[in-house]
């Protein structure tokens, strides 16, 4: 039996920061994975489903032919192998770099399926069935999350599939049904749309991206309409069945459709089982998720836990929560903190991206806040490049500090970093209406929005001054 001071399970982005951090101050580390180095990030999600869509844009000419009126589209068979070939590298590289990056800080690392003994011991089995056994003084579990897989549909059908397996499909969508209104479903319905594809998004929900601000995904509802992919609300799969070359999809709506193509995107379930966690009496909520407090500690002597396997998070945010997780394991002085203020984004075309409260969060919390937008299309970057889109600050009225940042556009992702800086900075609208901005760029549409709330403000400042001299 070998010893170390951490051992890792899970070699995904949580995992790997951990064991970089605990190997920086001289403790002897451990990865364990069961698939690829860095986990779902450079396998079946996150950076896959990211070149995929850059590659369609690329091969489709998809975000220029209204702007130039040219289209340059590539045959499909052409297409599709370029689509999967790209997207195969990009694995590769990254899969190469996080390998290279755990070995040259010397950190071990050991491919196999890990799971716990009744002593805390780990067992792993290795690809040729073998199996060698570990003890740590710390464990960090980082198994990450798989698609959630509903007993009613059946997968085993050509042409069904899930986020994890449609990369891996022999044949382009020509009709396809993608069940789900978050990101996911949102990012594959914009790539397959790209691509050619007639596409249908169910979903359970009243609108698409939820946890967006209503404004901004309201928007790109508007333009799925405007390019014909259809939404259905209120809705999912009832029951699936194989109709000569096609699918029978019926929802729970009563609508049946015939695509050839169902993905099935809503939702993911942390990866626990096969770990034997009751070995050592690991809590579990209802739904499979690990429970630990705010230092990511379960309820085991040593064990932690960070990632995916808590609930579905960020990349960003589980590298965090892994190094919280080993500063206070190892008593590093750190000041390690999850970010308050993490940005989130949908990698569709366009991209939507948020950091802070949305308008409905600041209407629950009844905050007295104003607003200040930009019309992308009407800024010089976006009408040289021919882009629409909209950026959106939300702050607050009585100090003009900055609370929420919204943005649809082709760099969204990007240009919600600017927001992010802003609040975690506790910066005001001022702050930014006097900052020096490059242009022609995106980013002064930023220097737009401030000076459109800072109007709102004087106007609603004017008018409130003048009634109160009429009474």
């Amino acid at each position: 039996m070998e010893s170390y001071d951490l051992i890792a399970i899970g070699a995904g982005p949580a995992g790997e920061s951990a064991t970089e951090l605990a190997a920086f101050f001289g403790h002897r580390c451990l990865i364990i994975e069961r698939d690829r180095p860095g986990g779902c990030v450079t396998t079946t999600g996150g950076a896959p489903t990211k070149t995929l869509r850059e590659a369609a844009m690329y091969f489709t000419g998809y975000t220029d032919r209204d702007t130039y009126g040219v289209s340059l589209n590539a045959p499909p068979e052409l297409v599709l192998g370029a689509l999967q070939r790209r997207t195969l590298d990009v694995c590769k590289i990254l899969q190469k770099v996080t390998s290279d990056n755990i070995a040259s800080r010397g950190i071990d690392y050991v491919q196999g399926a890990a799971k716990f003994g009744t002593k805390g011991n780990v067992f792993v089995t290795l690809p040729d069935g073998s199996v060698r056994e570990f003890q740590s003084k710390c464990i960090l579990i980082a198994t990450g999350s798989r698609p959630i897989r509903p007993a009613n549909v059946p997968f085993d059908l050509r042409g069904v599939c899930d986020t994890d397996t449609v990369l891996q499909r022999g044949w382009l969508p020509k009709d396809i049904v993608i069940v789900g209104g978050g990101p996911v479903a949102v990012e594959f319905a914009t790539i397959s749309h790209a691509l050619g594809a007639k596409v249908t998004l169910v979903t359970r929900s009243d609108r698409l991206l939820a946890m967006m601000d209503e404004e901004v995904s309201g928007r790109l509802t508007g333009q799925f309409e405007n390019s014909g992919v259809t939404v259905l609300y209120g809705s999912t799969t009832r029951e699936v069945a194989a109709r000569d070359d096609k699918l029978e999809v019926k929802l729970s709506s009563g609508v049946v459709v015939h695509p050839d193509t169902l993905l099935f995107a809503a939702g993911r379930a942390s990866n626990t089982e096969g770990l034997e966690l009751q070995q050592i009496g690991v809590q579990l909520d209802a739904k499979g998720r690990i429970q630990v407090d705010e230092h990511f500690k379960t309820n085991a002597e040593g064990v932690y836990a960070a990632g995916d396997v808590l609930g579905p998070t960020l990349a960003s945010v589980a590298m965090e929560q892994g190094r919280i997780a080993v500063c206070h394991a190892f008593n590093i002085p750190f000041e390690g903190i999850v970010d308050p203020v993490p940005v989130s984004a949908v990698y569709g075309m366009p991209e939507v991206a948020k950091v802070g409260l949305t308008e409905e969060e600041c209407k629950e919390l009844k905050l007295d806040y104003e607003i200040g937008r930009s019309e992308l299309a009407l800024t010089p970057r976006g009408a040289i490049a021919g882009r629409d889109g909209l950026l959106k600050i939300i702050f607050l009225r009585a100090d003009r500090k900055i609370v929420g940042v919204h943005c649809i556009s082709d760099i969204a992702s990007e240009l919600v970093g600017i927001g992010q800086m802003a609040i975690r900075c506790g910066a005001t609208l001022n702050t930014i209406a006097n900052m020096s901005m490059n242009t022609p760029t995106y980013s002064y549409a930023y220097k737009y929005a401030a000076f459109d709330g800072l109007r709102r403000l004087a106007k609603g400042t004017w008018a409130a001054a003048y009634l109160s001299e009429k009474k």
